[in-house]
Formats: C-alpha cells, sequence, structure tokens
C-alpha cells in the first residue's frame, strides 16, 4: 500500500517522520509519493518496510537523517542529490552501487552492512576526508564512519579494509601509480575422520607417482601440497592442497587454518555408517567448514574402500548445508577414482569470488619473488621482506607493513606484527610453523606429562637445525594461538598444553556441585572443539590448581571464590558454576571470556544460547534448578512482562532478579589480566550518569542502560567508563530513610543527570530534576540532559497528565534549560551519543 497522502498534506512543516515497521514485521508500505512536499523534512525512517522507488525524496533537500534498512531498495541514485545528508542506513538491503553517494560530502555515518556491496571507490573522498571504515557495526549510534560488515568486498578486498583508512587509502594509491594485475590462488582443505582416506585421496588427485599411504601411515598436523594447472587465458592458477589429520589432538588448531574463500574437500569413509546431516561424520565437518570457512562451497567424496558403496541422504544434507554443491564417488584403491572430482575442484576453485581480484600489479611481484624465497627458506627475518619490498617499489616502512598483513591474513605466510618476538619473523612455509607446533603435542613424553614441557623437552622436540635457533619464536607461536601457556611460580621454565590434559574429571570435583551455585550455561547448536582448553589457556591465572583442570573442564579460583567450567557427559553446552563471596564477579570474569572466545568464530554467537537458571524457593534448593534461556528474558523485559512462572514450582519468579545474576557489562577492576603491561598515561576515567524517568519509559531506560554498557569496552580506548546509576541499583538498599533520599544522593553525587519523559512526568523524576538543577547552580555538575519522547496526542485526550508535562516544559524554559525531543530508542542513543561525544572533544 502506500503512504496515504491525507495525514501528510497539512504537515509541510514536519521535520520527522518515523514509519519503520515492528521487528520481524515488514510495514506494507510500498509508495512514499506522498511524502514528496514534506519540504522541511531532517529524519526519516521507512525500515523494514516493502519501498523500493526512492524518488520521491528528490525535493527532500532538508534531509539529514535517512533510514532505508531492510528494505528491498537497490537503486540510491534518488539520493545523489541531497547534499544535507549527514546520516544514512541502507543495511540488509540489496544495493550494490554507491556511486549516487560520491558527492555526498556531508556524510557522517553511512551504513551499508550486509548488502552485495563489492566496490567502496565511489566513497574514496570520504575516505580522504578522515571518515572511518569500520568492519563492525556496532557502534553504529556511537561513532561516525562508514560500516562495512559482511559485505563481499573487493575493491579493496575485506582483508585490507579491516586494517583501517590508512591501509585502504594505500591500496587505492598504489593500484592507481602502479595498475593492476590479477591474482589465480586458492586454498582446497581436505577434511574428515582420521583414517578416512585423506592421504590416498590427495595421492589420486595430485601424486600419482606416490603409492597410496599404508595402514600405520597417517597425517600428522597438516601437509601442505602445491598444484597448478592452466586456466582458458593461459595463465597459470595455483592450488595450495591442506591435507588435515583428521585426529581429535588437530581439531583445536582448525579455527586458525580453516578459511574463508577457500574450496573444501570433505571425505566420507563408506565403512562408516555416517548417512544423515544429523550424523557425527557429517553434521560436524560440515559445521566446521561452514562457520570457520566462512559458507565457503563444500564438495563431499565418498571412499568406497572395497568396492562398498553407501546412500547417504544428498538432499537432506543440501538443504541443512547449501554451501554443498556435489557428491562425488570413488574407490581410491583404483588409479583413475578420482578424476572426475579432480575436474570439479578447477572448476570450483577458480570460480571462488575472490579469484581474478585487482591488485596493485608490483604487489604481485612481490608476492611472486616471496613465493621463490619459501622454496628455499622457512621464515625470513623482517628486514629481508623489507628487502623483497624494497626491490620492486620505493620502500615506506608503513606501506610495507599494510601488506604484511594483507598477505598474513590471506594465509600466504604468518607475520604476527603485534607480536614483538614473533614481529621480527616472517615465517614463509606454514608446513614449518605446524610442524613444529604437532611435534610437541604429538610428542609421547609430553603426552605421557599430560601436557606438561619445560625447556629440556623444547631442546629435545626442536633439536633439527630448522628449529633450533627458534625455541623463544616457536614457543610465543603456540601461546598466540593458545594452545599452552607457562606455569607461574615454577623452578624452571615449564608450560601445559591443555589439550594434552586427562580426558576424565578429577575424582576431587565429581561430586562438587551445591545448591547454592550460581550456574550459567552455554547451549551450543554446534561446539567447536577445544574451547575449553583455549578457555584455560585465556584465563590461566585464574587457574591456581592445575591438576583440577581436564581436557574439557577446569577449576578457576580467585581467593575463596571458585568457579567450575565444564562440558557435560552429554556435550553440546558448558556449564559454569561459582560459589564464595566474589562469585557473581569471578563468573561474569570467566563467561566475559567465554564470550569473547565465541565472538571469535564467526557466526558462532547465532548457534549458542545463555541459559541462567530458575531462583524460587524450589530452585534455590537443588543442584540442578529450572533454566530460561536469557534471550527470551530479555524479550520479555522488552514486552515489560516481568514475571515468569518456573515450570516445576508454577511460582512467579522476577525477570529482572533473574537477569542481574550475571552481568559482563560491568566487570571488577581486578579482571584485566595483571601480566598487561598499560601505560601510565592510559588513565580512564569513570563518568556517573545517573537515568530517571517514569515508568511508562522503562524500556527506554532498559534499553539506553544496556547500550551504553555495552559499548564501555570501546570507550575506554576513548579514555572514558560509563557508570550508569539508576533506581533498580537500590533494590537492596538497606537505608533508614526514604528511598527516595538515596537517588536524590547519588543525583548529587553523579556528572551527568539524564531525564527521560513521554506523556507525564512523574512526581519523584521531577524531584529528581529539582536536586540535579540545585546541585548544578550549586558545583556546575551534574550537566543535565532532558528527553521527550514524541508522543501522537488528540485534543480530546489531554488530561492532568499532559497538562502537567507542558508545565513542566513551561518551567524548563523558564530556567533556561533546553530540552531534545527523540522518536526512539535508536533516535535517544544517537542523540546523547552526540552530546558525550561533544563533551570527550571539550575535555569535560
Amino acid at each position: 500500500m502506500s503512504v496515504n497522502s491525507s495525514p501528510f498534506s497539512s504537515l509541510i512543516k514536519l521535520k520527522k517522520l518515523n514509519l519503520t515497521g515492528g521487528w520481524g514485521k515488514s510495514m506494507a508500505i510500498n509508495d512514499l509519493s506522498p511524502l514528496s512536499g514534506l519540504v522541511n523534512l531532517q529524519e526519516l525512517s521507512i525500515r523494514n518496510t516493502q519501498v523500493t522507488n526512492l524518488s520521491p525524496l528528490l525535493s527532500l533537500a532538508n534531509l539529514q537523517d535517512l533510514d532505508i534498512s531492510f528494505t528491498p531498495v537497490t537503486d540510491l541514485s534518488p539520493l545523489s542529490g541531497l547534499a544535507n545528508l549527514q546520516a544514512l542506513n541502507v543495511s540488509k538491503t540489496q544495493v550494490t552501487d554507491l556511486s549516487p553517494l560520491s558527492g555526498l560530502a556531508n556524510l557522517q555515518r553511512l551504513n551499508v552492512s550486509l548488502t552485495p556491496v563489492t566496490d567502496l571507490s565511489p566513497l574514496l573522498e570520504l575516505i580522504k576526508n578522515d571518515l572511518q571504515v569500520r568492519w563492525s557495526w556496532d557502534s553504529w549510534v556511537v561513532d561516525g564512519g562508514i560500516f562495512v560488515e559482511d559485505c563481499p568486498l573487493t575493491n579493496p578486498p575485506a582483508e585490507i579494509v579491516k586494517q583501517g583508512n590508512a591501509a585502504i587509502l594505500n591500496f587505492f594509491n598504489e593500484t592507481a601509480i602502479q595498475g593492476t594485475d590479477h591474482l589465480y590462488e586458492a586454498k582446497m582443505l581436505l577434511i574428515g575422520e582420521g583414517g578416512a582416506g585423506k592421504t590416498s585421496l590427495l595421492r589420486r588427485l595430485y601424486q600419482t607417482e606416490k603409492p597410496l599411504p599404508t595402514e600405520n601411515e597417517t597425517t600428522k598436523g597438516i601437509d601442505i601440497h602445491r598444484h597448478e594447472f592452466k586456466l582458458v587465458n593461459g595463465r597459470n592458477f595455483r592450488l595450495n592442497v591442506w591435507d588435515f589429520g583428521g585426529q581429535e589432538i588437530y581439531h583445536a588448531t582448525h579455527q586458525f587454518f580453516l578459511t574463508k574463500r577457500s574450496l573444501y574437500v570433505l571425505l566420507d569413509d563408506t565403512r562408516k555408517d555416517n548417512k544423515t546431516v544429523h550424523d557425527a561424520g557429517f553434521k560436524y565437518w560440515l559445521e566446521v567448514a561452514d562457520l570457520l570457512g566462512g559458507h565457503s562451497p563444500v564438495l563431499i567424496f565418498q571412499n568406497e574402500k572395497g568396492g562398498r558403496t553407501k546412500t547417504i541422504d544428498e538432499s537432506g544434507i543440501k538443504a541443512k548445508f547449501n554451501n554443498v554443491k556435489d557428491i562425488y564417488r570413488g574407490n581410491l584403491e583404483l588409479p583413475g577414482s578420482a578424476d572426475e572430482l579432480r575436474k570439479a575442484v578447477e572448476l570450483y576453485a577458480q570460480n571462488l569470488p575472490h579469484i581474478g581480484e585487482k591488485w596493485p600489479a608490483k604487489w604481485v611481484s612481490i608476492r611472486s619473488d616471496i613465493e621463490q624465497q619459501a622454496k628455499d627458506k622457512p621464515f625470513i627475518s623482517l628486514q629481508d621482506y623489507f628487502d623483497i619490498y624494497r626491490k620492486q617499489q620505493d620502500f615506506d616502512r608503513d606501506k610495507a607493513l599494510h601488506l604484511s598483513r594483507y598477505l598474513h591474513d590471506l594465509g600466504v605466510f604468518l607475520h604476527f606484527q603485534d607480536e614483538p618476538l614473533l614481529s621480527r619473523t616472517v615465517i614463509l612455509q606454514n608446513t614449518w610453523a605446524t610442524e613444529a607446533v604437532f611435534r610437541m603435542l604429538d610428542d609421547e613424553t609430553v603426552k605421557g606429562n599430560l601436557g606438561l614441557f619445560d625447556s629440556t623437552d623444547c631442546q629435545r622436540v626442536w633439536r633439527d637445525s630448522e628449529y633450533a635457533d627458534m625455541h623463544p619464536e616457536l614457543l610465543a607461536l603456540m601461546q598466540k594461538f593458545e594452545f599452552c601457556y607457562r606455569l607461574p611460580d615454577t623452578d624452571a621454565d615449564t608450560w601445559l598444553a591443555p589439550q594434552l590434559l586427562p580426558p576424565s574429571k578429577p575424582v576431587s570435583l565429581s561430586a562438587w556441585q551445591q545448591s547454592c551455585d550460581l550456574t550459567l550455561r552455554y547451549r551450543y547448536e554446534f561446539l567447536p572443539k577445544g574451547i575449553v582448553s583455549r578457555l584455560i589457556v585465556r584465563m590461566h591465572r585464574f587457574v591456581k590448581r592445575p591438576d583440577l583442570s581436564w581436557i574439557s573442564g577446569a577449576l578457576f579460583e580467585r581467593g575463596n571464590t571458585e568457579v567450575l567450567a565444564e562440558v557435560p557427559a552429554k556435550g553440546g553446552e558448558i556449564v559454569l558454576r561459582a560459589r564464595g563471596p566474589e562469585r557473581k564477579d569471578l563468573l561474569s570474569v570467566i563467561s566475559a571470556d567465554l564470550d569473547a572466545l565465541n565472538d571469535s568464530f564467526h557466526g558462532l554467537k547465532d548457534l549458542v544460547a545463555k541459559w541462567v537458571p530458575c531462583n524460587c524457593s524450589r530452585c534455590r534448593e537443588l543442584t540442578e534448578p529450572e533454566f530460561f534461556e536469557q534471550e527470551r528474558l530479555l524479550q520479555r523485559k522488552i514486552d515489560g512482562k516481568l514475571k515468569v512462572e518456573c515450570p516445576a514450582s508454577y511460582e512467579d519468579v522476577d525477570v529482572l532478579e533473574l537477569l542481574d545474576g550475571i552481568r559482563v557489562d560491568q566487570l571488577p577492576g581486578w579482571a584485566k589480566d595483571e601480566n598487561t603491561s598499560t601505560s601510565k598515561d592510559d588513565k580512564v576515567r569513570t563518568i556517573k550518569i545517573f537515568l530517571a524517568s517514569s515508568s511508562e519509559l522503562k524500556d527506554d531506560r532498559d534499553d539506553f542502560d544496556l547500550y551504553f554498557r555495552q559499548q564501555n569496552d570501546r570507550l575506554r580506548k576513548k579514555g572514558i567508563y560509563l557508570e550508569i546509576v539508576r533506581w533498580e541499583n537500590f533494590l537492596d538498599a538497606m537505608s533508614e530513610t526514604r528511598l527516595q533520599d538515596e537517588y536524590n544522593k547519588e543525583v548529587k553525587a553523579c556528572d551527568i543527570f539524564v531525564s527521560l519523559f513521554f506523556t507525564k512526568t512523574g512526581k519523584y523524576t521531577e524531584e529528581e530534576f529539582d536536586t540535579a538543577h540545585r546541585q548544578f547552580l550549586s558545583t556546575k555538575k551534574p550537566l543535565i540532559y532532558t528527553f521527550f519522547k514524541n508522543a501522537p496526542q488528540n485534543l480530546g485526550d489531554i488530561g492532568d497528565e499532559i497538562i502537567s508535562l507542558l508545565n513542566f516544559k513551561k518551567k524548563l524554559a523558564d530556567l533556561g534549560h533546553f530540552y531534545t525531543s527523540y522518536n526512539n530508542i535508536e533516535h535517544l542513543k544517537l542523540k546523547f551519543s552526540d552530546q558525550l561525544e561533544k563533551l570527550r572533544e571539550k575535555g569535560i
């Protein structure tokens, strides 16, 4: 339907209009022509509508803020003349061409995330003017910039974009100076269970001169083979084939070597009974390729050992994983059994999205020189790399490091610029590095010591000349990959590799749980292998007794407080149980780091859910209480349904109390790693914000509070920490005075006072405002910001509450205090973020 023109025909002075569809519900609006006369309009949202044509906006020259996200819009050309546009959100649309925006010099926020955009060159002038390109759009409200998360970028490639503006400008500058060339290179990964025949497949494909491996010959770690074939344009295509060891010990390394923009071949052994997508032999490996491989294409090859065939649920597998392209079969005992697969590999590899990407021409030459060096040397010094760069073009250290980071991200070599020890070395041969790591993890002595090793073991395991002088770098590499950590307080340097810990839970912890424990569950649709061992490495400062750790769990301790983290026998989840005087704090610290680990797997956060325990009178007495999904509790909070029934006791429990059990947005000061050095100049200033509103705006207050708490990690980098104070903080306050007096004390002590109003003032909210205003007149603190939410009103509905609101607005005018209007919570976040940024720039 179209926007009905009658309500708007007399609203020529209208400045703000929100036609946003609800979450998950698209508004049936598809025609904006009635808006063409609203020439004074400054803010417009048509988010989540069915609009495709933006032409009616041509005349809206005063438009400053436009949200067209989650619409079917493809063409932005009607916006090319909107010179006053400052904020534009086109995320989750089908927009591909950004050239209509090239002349919009006033743009401060542009969100093109989750669109098919590949080319950022139309925005080059904006980027030159220091509008920051940002991958993540989490900070859309707070930060200005161009947000490009999950766009299939090729000009420049995503790996360049993630480095920031300097790398982007360097890419465009080098391309303009050198011209372009194309790189035809891809990575193919052989995955599957150990013993399925991956090495046999590699030899049938590309090493036909070699005999098939014996039953006892297994791949340890990773074997990398280079294969080349000719393209129709006469160019060589380089295929880097990675054969992964299928044993359990290698699974934890997958995140570091299973890459996006690659081709995967999953080997199925027909002697095994895996037939459907739900069987472990398919589900785990397809999840791995989908999650860690960024939905890269997958080919399945069935190894018909001994001529045994097996029919699998091909349609079910492809329905669940639409990146599975085809299935091939053959008995690898027979020559020629993989010929059809070889043809398919060449076809799919050369059609990967990045193939033929434009590179600055001399970058291709530098890449070629590095390839030649890699034939003879497993690693070179950073200075050697600079010399290679210098041979091809004028040397510039920053530009050379931009290219190095890009080649590292592509997997051409390993160069960890941010690690002081590793930054001095460029590892040219991935096999050299992986073999060194797996030598330690595969060593029988180290395995017999349950993952403990020392400098003597390093001398023994890495005694070959190619490793002899690189022990510090190899240990740094293992720690970088979170394979091990150095044990503190030991006489000699000793390290622990948690992957080699015992498989069984220590007997002393078998009945550890108690009814008083604070518990949090992470339930995974897909649980990557090795997460707990990596959590142990990351949080090892709290692992006081390594003998109370095992391969799927650990006891973390701080003083008299303990947190037990483990994967239960049934699998599929990680359970955290805490007890002691700081149980909420330590549980929050461990869970925050587990959140960070989950986030490091692209897409995993959508496959994991947090569950919090019920705190009814019955469940408080149980070691296994009922649980509520956190996401559903948050939705109840948004919907104002603040009680939920326990399914076991039928008691109503408080949603806010359930959610307050874990607060990862408020971590204690000791949460930071004591070993992390910080500059004395890196002081973080705490800004205390008192947030007040009437009860009708509780949802806005909750969302405002949650959002700015979530932004604290980012704001810390700017020297700011926001402490949000609100009446819920005082639920447990014990005072002989009136509780409102407790609030007023906090108002006087805060740095900023924020009050929200809608259709009424609220007796206590106005009292809090008066307290803040009197304090400001006396001490110039707190700074006061007042926001009124726009509310449509019929004249017949005006009652005492509306009159009180109008009287309060008049009172503000008499005081010389200016308030700000807002439409919705996103608008409120944006308005207050702008105010906060101005304060920061002024040093207030």
